[in-house]
């Protein structure tokens, strides 16, 4: 076996255990958790040399980015549906007050939770998210190592999805 695969053999084997319960804890759907599992490492798998040295750094990352990417495509299946049972007569209000009222409470609860965190994770996240500064940029504002923001922003996104996901 190369070393690319003995490579990608050990994340599996350490890392994989740990990413399903990730997603677990975020899906509550076995099956999808077991895909979106398998999916990091297909990630992982396309990545170049130079970046599969530094994989393990940023595992859950990637792992972040599939829960974005799974909630957007949701969010447009909703959005086509709702539409399509518009177009078929059956209407719906494009302003639904529960969708604004849980919309709302999502507001609020990421609200509570970036008081919840520590004051340079926060700052860290604010600077990543909203101010969409790159992690080198923050690293040197910071004085620490890029790596170090990245642990702050996952940090960060964890809690609050965890928090997101508890209002459920």
């Amino acid at each position: 076996m190369g070393d690319r695969q003995e490579a990608l053999a050990d994340m599996h084997r350490d890392h994989r255990p740990g990413l399903l319960a990730f997603f677990l804890r975020r899906v509550h759907n076995h099956s999808e958790a077991e895909d979106l599992t398998q999916e990091v490492f297909a990630r992982i798998a396309a990545m170049d040399d130079v970046e599969m040295r530094r994989a393990d750094a940023y595992i859950f990352q990637v792992a972040a980015n599939l829960l974005r990417d799974r909630a957007r495509r949701m969010a447009v299946r909703r959005d086509f549906a709702a539409g399509a049972r518009a177009i078929d007569g059956r209407g719906v209000d494009p302003i639904d007050p529960h969708r604004v009222a849980a919309g709302r409470e999502a507001v609020h609860i990421l609200r509570a939770g970036l008081e919840d965190l520590p004051e340079r994770t926060r700052q860290i996240f604010l600077l990543f998210r909203y101010e969409q500064l790159d992690y080198r940029t923050i690293a040197e504002s910071f004085g620490i190592s890029s790596s170090a923001v990245q642990k702050h922003v996952y940090r960060a996104m964890a809690y609050l999805v965890d928090r997101l996901g508890e209002a459920e």
